[in-house]
């Protein structure tokens, strides 16, 4: 009897971990990644597709606060030696919910600025798209070929011990793109 519950439940426990992953769609991953040069000003605009499941908007909305973070490195290729990193970012995009306006309160910090808005979809958009980053301003490129990395993902979401017991589904809300690769030949 004890064989056939422990059996049971490690069955129960896998399906119900191999449920919420499947339900989570498809990988995360950028999409769109678009560079613009214009007189020492290089401008990088990228969106991340799939990035939120039908758990996390659940959770966004009960206002567990959600973070991303954007990884953004230009580096210039050289044949002989090691590539040369020229500009390495790091900047957040974070949301949460406020019950008492019943709107979301969205930072993006690579803009310096908050926005409020009242619907989901339209947070979810600010939370996942990059537009007109400058990744290099105000710098003369040499002549060659660079190439643009980015990266996102989910800040971890860190709750009280004994939430962390009972919800240990919210580890299942991670995701990681893979690097994203653009390369770019200046000219002189």
């Amino acid at each position: 009897m004890l064989k056939l519950s422990a059996v049971g439940m490690t069955i129960i426990f896998f399906a119900a971990a191999f449920s919420l992953s499947a339900a989570q769609g498809g990988e995360a991953l950028i999409e769109g990644l678009h560079i613009e040069q214009e007189e020492g000003t290089v401008v990088a605009s990228f969106s991340v597709k799939n990035c939120f499941n039908k758990k996390m908007e659940e959770a966004v909305k009960a206002g567990i606060p959600t973070t991303f973070n954007f990884f953004v490195t230009l580096y210039k290729n050289r044949a002989l030696v090691w590539d040369k990193k020229i500009a390495s970012h790091r900047f957040r995009h974070r949301i949460i919910y406020d019950n008492l306006k019943e709107d979301f309160r969205i930072w993006l910090q690579e803009k310096g600025k908050e926005m409020r808005v009242p619907d989901l979809e339209e947070a979810k958009l600010y939370m996942q798209r990059v537009e007109g980053f400058p990744v290099v301003r105000g710098r003369k490129l040499a002549q060659g070929n660079y190439e643009l990395a980015v990266k996102a993902e989910l800040d971890p979401v860190k709750l009280p011990l004994r939430l962390e017991c009972i919800l240990f589904f919210v580890s299942l809300w991670d995701f990681e793109t893979a690097w994203c690769y653009r390369t770019m030949r200046v000219e002189p």
